[in-house]
């Protein structure tokens, strides 16, 4: 359970402190039940959330009224410092009225929300909880027993469902195993049908009065679990085409468009304000692309989780002091680039490249500053990252050579060998790989220390893959180490079989990336070459049309002083004229 959410210490927070805002809370909390639909209580007891339905849409409601009174106060100090344009006032009273609605929204379906994200990420789960369940079930035909080990060693988020099952089981919410085993099926049959086919099979091979079919039909539900998340892969790869095509006209040439029709709006009289571009292209286009972003990745099944690499990893021993110089480095850079436009203003604007006039110079005295402080976070975030990066990639290059090393491993646990032996043999053949040197240093571990594989793999101290931040090594290791020492041959067929698996995965991997490469690329190039080139066109016109106008206002003033000085000099000629007569 999520204990520590934001969302339930929010929730937790608003009953205690807002409660007297509700005139009645036991009435309040008994409509709040009766109103709340049947997915949403599924959803809360999905995620986990120690919360009733009255916490959470207290919580919605008081934070849309604190939205509501920061934007009127937000509002109320713009006013007063400084006058607006009716079509301003406009923005700000339509956003002032949008955005608490956009908070209600998303604070009471944010259950629902979270539900269908943990759901989606967990689909990536199914094959390494269906590799422990059925593992355990070739060793030991006891489903009970297997659904508990998958749930005691595996660490995934799947896992925490299947913990929950067994505490349910514990308090008799179930009468048996095989019941609580097929509402599990029932409630993630509806995200994955692969899953709920592979949990029917396991349970059915139960009853299967031969051990060879037993063993068959337990081979058939992983298959499917593993054909199953190869079909979502390839199924959000065909379905990401179409929303990313979207995102990129919408949100970058739809803005794009508008730059380049800025100088023609200023020629028929319309002048965009400050204010309203500010609004349109700093706060509108930014949160509308962030939020479709979010909702196409909220629809792709994550095969494999990127782990956190903490900062005790041995390559990050140094990593204050990268990120002091990182901090140094940033700074010296926005300084001397942010002042350069104004210091050669001030040593006299040599060669003119300070432009003061339009279409003068080069660069405005303003560029720098914006220059600057881009090089500035530039340069903090790579010297500061890049140490993680570096790791990143060598686990990234192991995680590409560890399936073809699992054949080896698996063929020769399955002939009997013994680990070490197996290891050591699987380190010679992948000589001069990175995973080869970390199967050869569990080779060692075995042979010199004398210690059990389980240690010689994760012990924090001399464990050889202590440092490997890896969730598909790691999860595939973990069930080597727990079903090597029960039956070799089982454990290499599975070991041999999970290999398969994450070689079809990162093939769909492979494909997905390069069915999006036509559109990456495209996003890729108009934001390093086609969205400067127009911005510094829109630049140009608009210094232009800027200089035309001044010069006809200059051309104006000077043909309304000679017509005024003609009229002024014809009487006092017709006077003179008079007088002669």
């Amino acid at each position: 359970m999520e204990v520590n959410s934001w969302y339930v210490r929010a929730c937790k927070t608003t009953a205690k402190q807002w409660v007297w805002a509700v005139p009645d809370p036991e009435a309040f909390s008994r409509k709040c039940e009766k109103s709340v639909s049947p997915e949403y209580r599924d959803a809360l007891r999905f995620t986990g959330f120690d919360l009733e339905a009255f916490e959470t849409v207290l919580f919605s409601y008081v934070g849309t009224f604190v939205t509501l009174i920061l934007l009127l106060g937000l509002d109320l100090f713009l006013l007063l410092s400084r006058s607006f344009e009716p079509r301003t006032l406009f923005i700000m009273g339509t956003l002032t009225f949008i955005l608490p609605l956009i908070v209600l929204c998303y604070l009471s379906e944010y259950v629902k929300i979270k539900a269908s994200f943990m759901k989606i990420s967990s689909l990536g789960d199914i094959p390494e909880i269906l590799s422990y369940i059925i593992m355990s079930m070739k060793l030991v035909p006891n489903l009970e027993h297997a659904v508990f080990f998958a749930a005691r060693n595996s660490e995934r988020p799947l896992a925490t469902d299947l913990k929950k099952l067994t505490w349910d089981l514990n308090l008799r919410l179930y009468s048996s195993m095989d019941d609580a085993l097929l509402s599990f099926a029932d409630l993630w049959g509806r995200n994955s049908e692969y899953f709920k086919r592979s949990l029917h099979l396991i349970k059915s091979s139960t009853a299967e009065p031969d051990e060879a079919q037993r063993i068959i039909t337990l081979n058939r539900a992983l298959d499917i679990s593993l054909e199953g998340t190869e079909s979502l892969m390839e199924a959000f790869a065909e379905k990401l085409k179409t929303p990313s095509y979207i995102l990129y006209s919408i949100f970058i040439l739809i803005p794009l468009a508008l730059v380049a029709l800025l100088p023609a709006v200023t020629v028929v009289g319309m002048k965009p304000e400050i204010t309203d571009l500010i609004l349109l292209y700093d706060l509108v286009f930014p949160v509308l692309a962030a939020v479709y972003s979010e909702y196409i990745l909220m629809q792709r099944p994550v095969a494999f989780i990127p782990r956190q690499i903490p900062d005790s990893h041995p390559d990050l021993s140094d990593i204050a002091q990268k990120k002091r110089f990182a901090i140094t480095l940033s700074v010296l850079a926005f300084l001397l680039i942010a002042s350069s436009g104004y210091l050669l203003l001030l040593i006299g604007n040599p060669g003119e490249m300070v432009s003061t006039e339009p279409l003068e110079g080069y660069l405005p005295p303003t560029l720098p500053i914006v220059v600057g402080g881009t090089a500035g976070i530039s340069i903090y975030l790579y010297f500061s990252s890049i140490p993680y990066k570096k790791i990143r990639d060598r686990i990234k290059q192991m995680e590409l050579e560890f399936a073809d090393s699992l054949f080896v491993l698996g063929r020769r646990i399955s002939e009997g060998k013994a680990p070490e032996e197996a290891f050591a043999h699987t380190s010679r053949t992948m000589e001069g790989s990175k995973i080869g040197e970390a199967f050869e240093e569990i080779s060692m571990n075995l042979f010199s220390m004398r210690t059990n594989l389980r240690d010689a793999i994760f012990d924090e101290e001399f464990g050889a893959f202590r440092h490997i931040y890896s969730e598909r090594i790691r999860n595939t290791m973990l069930l080597f180490t727990e079903s090597v020492h029960k039956n070799h041959e089982a454990a290499g067929a599975s070991i041999i079989k999970l290999a398969d698996h994450l070689k079809e995965l990162s093939a769909v991997e492979e494909r997905i990336r390069r069915s999006l490469y036509d559109v990456t690329s495209t996003m890729r190039s108009t934001a390093a070459i086609f969205a400067p080139l127009i911005a510094g066109i829109t630049l140009a016109l608009s210094e232009v049309i800027t200089k035309i106008k001044k010069l006809r206002q200059k051309c104006k003033q000077k043909n309304d002083l000679l017509e005024y000085k003609t009229i002024s000099f014809i009487p006092s000629l017709r006077r003179g004229w008079i007088n002669i007569v």
